[in-house]
């Protein structure tokens, strides 16, 4: 299969191995809580990118760890709950209602 597909014999070794391409796949955007993390490790994601979720929270390095903990411990639900417990979730980054979202795509970024 390394020869038919022009690929390295590790990459094919690899890609059996894990059952699917070696790939990573991270996620980011939108995430502020630990259920948020571990919610995306549990759909399969390798990673997470938190940035606003944490660093406009009155908690940042509570908010942080909880995190970590929720995202090395993802298919744990008692440690996910207790890393859950560990933030005021009164200081999570709201979210927006699409009802009232005044933003149009082809908007974006100014004028050319």
């Amino acid at each position: 299969m390394a020869r038919e597909f022009k690929v390295s014999y590790d990459i094919v070794e690899q890609t059996a191995k894990l059952g699917r391409l070696p790939v990573v796949n991270f996620a980011a955007g939108g995430i502020a809580t630990p259920a948020d993390a571990a919610y995306l490790m549990s759909l399969g994601c390798d990673g997470i990118f938190v940035g606003s979720g944490i660093f406009s929270a009155d908690d940042a390095q509570e908010r942080a760890n909880a995190i970590v903990l929720a995202t090395t411990f993802w298919n744990e639900p008692d440690r996910v709950k207790e890393a859950q417990k560990m933030i005021d979730e009164r200081q999570s980054i709201p979210g927006l209602d699409v009802k009232t979202l005044d933003l149009r795509m082809q908007d974006r970024g100014g004028s050319a």
